[in-house]
């Protein structure tokens, strides 16, 4: 062997030394950069829709099927850890980008930006609605997503600010109108429209925030959200199960006032409304000159 072949060896030799050492190094530079990065930096790192619908050659509506199931493994890791997410809203964009006839994605995208386990923010519900917004464009026809998005203006956004905001007056006049339009679409269900002349009230609200955890359920898959809906549900119908009750406890009390007040409770109910004609019964009992029908009593 020359020694022209034995320093080609040579150099070859160190050459690759030299490579596999600055990999090595570069590895480690790089390992030592991510570790100061938020643990969720690369869990959902999307390109734009305009280059994911060049990337799908033709099926964007696959590529959407893609970004939305990553979006669902996303939130449920969201469930789980501590740090705070914020990519969920652009991924469900993004979907609803390259297949705007993705249905099922607004609503069930909606509740997810609401109901992750965390309290709720303004910034959340912004974002639910704007999903919500978008699938009304698309689906003109389908009730389900005004009315959500009524409820997130009506309920949500107040009982979250307090009524002094003075956001408040705007986000009721939206919600007021989003709630009338979808009573009137095909498909509503029959309570819609009597919620709808009522939901400025206080018994109104509490129906509509019932309502709507019911159809969020419904359309929810996920196990953990199903629970927080149920938790909040269960708070609802029992305050408004009291509500009734004291209400109903202030009527008894009224008739009785106004029948028979010197008698017992059950007197009144079974005897029903007094009639006005004729002796006067109260003074009579009472030790008083009974008056006419005719005297003013």
């Amino acid at each position: 062997m020359t020694a022209r072949h034995l320093a080609s060896m040579f150099a070859v030799s160190a050459a690759g030394l030299a490579l596999v050492a600055m990999t090595e190094r570069a590895l480690v530079g790089a390992l030592a950069l991510r570790a100061s990065w938020p643990p969720d930096t690369d869990a959902l790192v999307l390109p734009r829709a305009t280059v994911l619908r060049l990337l799908s050659l033709g099926h964007p509506e696959m590529a959407s099927d893609l970004v939305a199931a990553r979006a669902n493994v996303y939130f449920g890791a969201q469930l789980a850890a501590p740090a705070e997410h914020q990519r969920l809203a652009e991924a469900l964009t993004i979907a609803a980008e390259l297949d705007p006839h993705f249905h099922r994605l607004y609503a069930r995208g909606a509740a997810m930006l609401v109901y992750n386990g965390r309290a709720f923010t303004v910034d959340a519900l912004a974002q639910a609605n704007a999903l919500l917004e978008r699938g009304e464009r698309v689906f003109p026809e389908d009730w389900e997503l005004p009315f959500q998005r009524g409820f997130n203006l009506l309920f949500e956004l107040p009982r979250l600010t307090g009524e002094e905001d003075p956001r408040v007056l705007d986000w009721r006049q939206r919600g007021v109108e989003a709630l009338r339009h979808a009573a009137t679409l095909d498909g509503a269900p029959p309570w819609l429209a009597n919620l709808a002349a009522r939901m400025l009230t206080k018994e109104g609200g509490e129906e509509l925030a019932i309502r709507s955890l019911e159809q969020t359920y419904a359309i929810t898959s996920n196990a953990e959200t199903r629970a927080e809906i149920a938790r909040k549900l269960s708070e609802l119908r029992q305050r408004r199960a009291a509500a009734d009750l004291q209400e109903g406890a202030a009527t008894l009390a009224r008739s009785v006032e106004e029948r028979y007040p010197y008698a017992p409770e059950a007197f009144s109910l079974i005897a029903g409304p007094r009639a006005k004609p004729g002796l006067n019964l109260d003074a009579l009992l009472r030790g008083r000159p009974p008056a006419t029908s005719g005297a003013p009593r």
